[in-house]
């Protein structure tokens, strides 16, 4: 090979290189969609949503559109994996997490920024690209401090159905739950779980929704289940010496006295059907029975009707179905006077 060819073959060659290596140094746009939702990892004391307007709170939002920019190599390489089937693990997703924590947020609603949000991600410094904007541009987050709370336990069915010969261990749930929620928690069984907690206990974690964005919080916790309504809710003779307990409106209270002149006979043994530890829990109640009057009782003095007695059932044991009437027995009813305090003021 003569010396001039092998000069003009090298210079086609430098050529060749410097031609491939502008084209890579070359920058390209790509547009691709992804996801922001909150981490799994979050906080669970906090209630966190994200919301494009204020009346749709959730905890994902669409990012349509994700603008990356960069050597053509790298935006290739992306396309390739972000445009593999579902099912394959390496297909990239761009989904990426928000702790509010990890921004030192823990209270209160605030606008949050996600082109400086996602440019700072580990995801997209990962990537090598530069994110030149998205879509949305902002995104608004809630966060709302949740409170510990120890909850009775209700049982419900696949279809939503209460099962009230539930019995759990332990009868209640600690969760996290929205200030001033005075629920139960509940468990849903399967119809094989049914099934199998007629026979012996079953584990099931209770949870309660938050009614915000379908979200819910669990229990650290499993309880067992048992389904034994004819082995555990024993019938009981129950009496009392302690006092009916008698519940009037605060304009009738210092107005009023009511005095029931059956008293006597509503304190005689009666039935109801309950477990061990539910039974005991109402034997240590304050008032076991009590009545209610209302403002219109006292419309006219002469003619008031019997008021039913009702049965101040722990609150904890009667939703879990641990404690109920016998509803074979019509309800007792109370006979009362009413008598006002100062005659002298009275209409």
């Amino acid at each position: 090979m003569s010396d001039k060819l092998k000069k003009i073959l090298v210079v086609i060659f430098l050529t060749l290189l410097i031609w491939a290596w502008a084209y890579m140094s070359q920058e390209e746009p790509r547009s691709f969609t992804g996801t922001l939702a909150i981490s799994p990892s979050a906080d669970p004391s906090l209630l966190v949503t994200l919301a494009l307007a204020e009346d749709n709170l959730q905890t994902k939002v669409p990012l349509t559109s994700l603008n990356f920019k960069g050597a053509p190599s790298r935006i290739s390489a992306l396309s390739k994996r972000y445009n593999l089937p579902l099912t394959d693990e390496k297909k990239e997703r761009l989904d990426f997490y928000y702790d509010p924590q990890e921004q030192g947020r823990i209270e209160g609603t605030y606008t949050l920024d996600l082109m400086e949000y996602l440019q700072k991600s580990s995801k997209v410094q990962d990537l090598a690209l530069t994110l030149e904007s998205c879509t949305p541009p902002r995104v608004s987050v809630k966060v709302e401090p949740l409170e510990d709370k120890k909850l009775p336990i209700q049982c419900l069915d696949e279809n939503g159905l209460l099962i009230k010969e539930a019995v759990f261990t332990p009868a209640f749930a600690n969760i996290y739950v929205r200030k001033g929620y005075n629920g139960s928690a509940t468990v849903t069984l399967t119809q094989q779980q049914i099934e199998n907690a007629r026979k012996q206990p079953v584990n099931a974690i209770p949870y309660v929704s938050l009614g915000v964005a379908d979200v819910i919080r669990e229990s650290i916790e499993p309880v067992e289940v048992v389904l034994q309504s004819e082995t555990l809710l024993k019938p009981r003779a129950f009496q009392t010496t302690k006092p009916i307990g008698v519940f009037l409106s605060p304009k009738l209270q210092n107005a009023y006295k009511v005095t029931i002149l059956n008293d006597e006979e509503l304190r005689k043994t009666t039935t109801i059907y309950a477990t061990d530890e539910a039974f005991r829990a109402y034997e240590n109640v304050a008032y076991p029975l009590y009545i209610i009057v209302k403002d219109s009782d006292v419309v006219d003095l002469s003619e008031i009707p019997p008021k039913t007695i009702f049965y101040n059932f722990p609150p904890e044991y009667f939703k879990s179905g641990q404690i109920a009437q016998d509803e074979t027995k019509l309800p007792r009813s109370a006979e009362i006077m009413i008598e006002p305090l100062n005659p002298a003021l009275m209409p």
